[in-house]
């Protein structure tokens, strides 16, 4: 059984390099590899390293079994002032997402209101980047996507609807931008899937169940069995979130929904807002400061040290590890990416 607290300290620049040229030993483009190795790093950087390069082989894989396109040409089927639809054909989530937020950003500019949506699409990895690509330019975003079926509607046992995660980010006038990065269960699904790579149990609290509704710590029947949304106290409504999300990710498109979400199969739906059509922008942060500075002065709790702002944790540690130069990884993301560099034949110099 691996140790689930065994981590390594792993130096950014060999990864980039050995990231870059499984992408490229794939079909994947120079430019598309670099930018889709650069989002993932940025999960790594900010902690959320389940939604990182522990995703790489599963990508890598992926195109060279035909099931992802290296080369898509994200054909916009419909488009107005204020929106576009895009044909994702099937490429890498992560590469596609953000090409389309980029041209969502630069309608939002024009318009003070943009929004995009794709079909045809992957995995997007980490939520959080997109909605931070418009926080850094000073606008506001929602976004959220489908995802394979692995949530029972409320009260059943039939998985037919995903964990649709749901991403926000606003710019503030001093700081970071303020930022929620949420699934629907009550931990990420990736969580599970390392402890299930790992060897070890789930714990309990984390709400999940076997095919006849009893409580396991097992996290491969916890994959196969019932997966809660929201956790049991709250499960009628991440049952209706996953729904609403799937109405905006999957139906709007003119995409796929609910149980018949797939591999090439997913859908993103991105909002990008300007505070400049509700007044003045500048005056809007500031007041995002005030809610921050708000939070932080809370009361903590006896047992809380500190008090945090949503996606503070994270970006603390984003900044931690740019400054060292490295991310840190669990043991078995290592022994993942060691296998990879010897299945593909790429050197991964560490």
């Amino acid at each position: 059984m691996a140790d689930q607290d065994a981590t390594e300290v792993v130096p950014l620049d060999p990864l980039r390099e050995f990231g870059a040229k499984v992408y490229e030993a794939c079909g994947v483009p120079a430019e598309d590899a670099a930018f889709t190795v650069e989002i993932q790093l940025t999960a790594d950087l900010r902690g959320v390293d389940t939604h990182g390069f522990q995703r790489l082989g599963w990508y890598a894989g992926h195109l060279q079994a035909g099931r992802y396109n290296p080369t898509p040409s994200l054909e916009v089927l419909k488009e107005t002032p204020v929106s576009h639809v895009v044909d994702g054909d099937g490429g890498i989530g992560q590469l596609i997402v953000a090409r389309t937020m980029e041209r969502t950003i630069a309608k939002a500019r024009e318009t003070g209101l943009a929004l995009g949506t794709l079909r045809n699409s992957n995995d997007w990895g980490m939520g959080a980047f997109y909605p931070m690509m418009a926080a850094a330019e000073g606008l506001i975003s929602f976004c959220t996507t489908t995802s394979v079926p692995n949530i029972a509607p409320f009260g059943s046992r039939t998985r037919m609807s995903g964990n649709n995660p749901m991403a926000f980010a606003a710019p503030r006038a001093s700081g970071p931008p303020v930022v929620l990065d949420m699934a629907l269960t009550p931990v990420a699904l990736g969580k599970v899937m390392r402890a299930r790579a790992e060897g070890r149990e789930i714990p309990e609290e984390w709400g999940f169940l076997d095919i006849e509704g009893l409580p396991t710590t097992d996290p491969e029947t916890a994959l196969s069995g019932i997966i809660p949304a929201l956790g049991a106290v709250a499960a009628y409504k991440g049952s209706g979130l996953s729904m609403f999300m799937n109405l905006l990710a999957g139906a709007l498109p003119g995409g796929y929904h609910s149980k018949d979400v797939n591999i090439g199969k997913r859908g993103q739906f991105l909002l990008v807002i300007d505070p400049e059509i509700f007044g003045d922008a500048g005056e809007f942060a500031e007041k995002v400061d005030s809610m921050v500075e708000q939070i932080k002065s809370a009361d903590p709790l006896p047992d809380v040290d500190e008090v945090f702002a949503p996606g503070e944790i994270e970006q603390r540690a984003y900044e931690d590890r740019i400054a060292a130069g490295h991310v840190i990884y669990p043991t078995s993301t290592l022994q993942d990416l060691r296998e990879l560099s010897s299945q593909m034949g790429i050197p991964l110099d560490l």
